[in-house]
């Protein structure tokens, strides 16, 4: 019992899990004729979550626990796979190497300008987004095509992106979204710079008087960012063949939209990486769900009009007035 409190407890996001569960079970029932809960569907699920910006979520979720915000992160996202794949014609391992820490470097970049020169995390990731984009469309014209034999690696598949010895041909992404996630988690509850985010976005000043190095955790934050998108930009590229100019557009908006709803707080110092992933995938459940309907009903722009409903709805529930409405409520009723 202890055990499976525990586990529970590491995944502690209660609202988010139950918005979850009722959302796969409604649409499991609907759409029971369709196969929604099929193996296929759910593959298909969570390779559109790895694809198409779940684990840029993840990674914004540190800059959110800290109170700031990360808009260059599909820029790096689509830089990194432009990197790769131009490097890579030369040297494969350095094409990889070198698209990542466009990530690095970008993250640092943009935690200097927030930590050093006070210069605010909205604009210095705006600044950095439009710069990004203006490198791409000047060290390539077109998209970049990788070879598939240049960067494979000992026969793993790796630039299908298919795990070795898979019959059923899963993607490799999908358990990498996992094992990135859990990373997050690991980093958040058991180290010193995971419970640092937390207390600089719950109270900055509090925690520069507590002795916590704050510009050290945002810039680590900035780093972690912006390293787990441009890895996730170097998979997709691998598991596409190619990395495109236009990939990663809109993407950071995306992450935060999913960020929002898994219950991460955007003012910073509240939320938790189990909440993001559940909230990344209850963003493309929605999606998918948005396939069985008729087109000439529910067109695409009802998705975007639903998903803003629901960050609003989110950031609405995490609101100073409701939270301290909650706890007068509590407070009269052990009265």
């Amino acid at each position: 019992m202890k055990t499976v409190r525990k586990i529970y407890n590491s995944f502690y996001s209660k609202s988010t899990i139950l918005a979850f569960v009722l959302l796969v079970v409604i649409s499991s029932i609907i759409f029971y004729d369709r196969g929604f809960l099929s193996p296929a569907n759910i593959i298909n699920i969570l390779m559109k979550a790895a694809k198409n910006g779940g684990f840029l979520a993840l990674g914004m979720t540190f800059v959110i626990l800290c109170g700031e915000i990360d808009l260059s992160v599909g820029a790096v996202f689509a830089l990194s796979g432009v990197v790769m794949g131009l490097v890579g014609q030369v040297n494969p391992v350095l094409g990889i190497v070198c698209g990542i820490l466009t990530g690095v470097v970008s993250g640092w970049l943009i935690g200097f300008m927030v930590t050093k020169m006070r210069i605010s995390s909205w604009i210095a990731s705006l600044a950095m987004l439009f710069a990004l984009r203006g490198v791409i469309l000047i060290i390539a014209k077109r998209s970049v095509s990788i070879e598939k034999g240049i960067m494979r690696f000992a026969d793993l598949k790796f630039i299908k992106g298919v795990i070795p010895g898979a019959k059923s041909g899963i993607s490799i992404l999908i358990p990498l979204l996992f094992l990135v996630t859990f990373f997050c988690m690991y980093l958040a509850k058991n180290t010193k710079f995971g419970m640092g985010m937390y207390a600089v976005g719950g109270n900055g000043e509090a925690a520069r008087m507590m002795g916590i190095d704050v510009d050290r955790i945002k810039m680590k934050s900035f780093i972690c960012c912006g390293t787990i998108a441009a890895f996730s930009g170097v998979l997709l590229a691998s598991s596409s063949g190619s990395a495109t100019l236009s990939a990663g557009n809109m993407y950071e908006t995306y992450a935060i939209a999913m960020c929002a709803i898994g219950g991460v707080k955007l003012t910073g110092g509240e939320g938790r990486f189990s909440g993001a992933f559940f909230g990344i995938m209850i963003y493309f459940v929605i999606n998918t769900i948005f396939t069985y309907l008729p087109t000439d009903v529910f067109t695409v722009h009802w998705q975007s009009i639903i998903m803003g409903v629901l960050v609003l709805v989110s950031v609405g529930v995490q609101s100073e007035k409701l939270q301290k409405f909650k706890i007068r409520k509590k407070q009269v009723d052990k009265v």
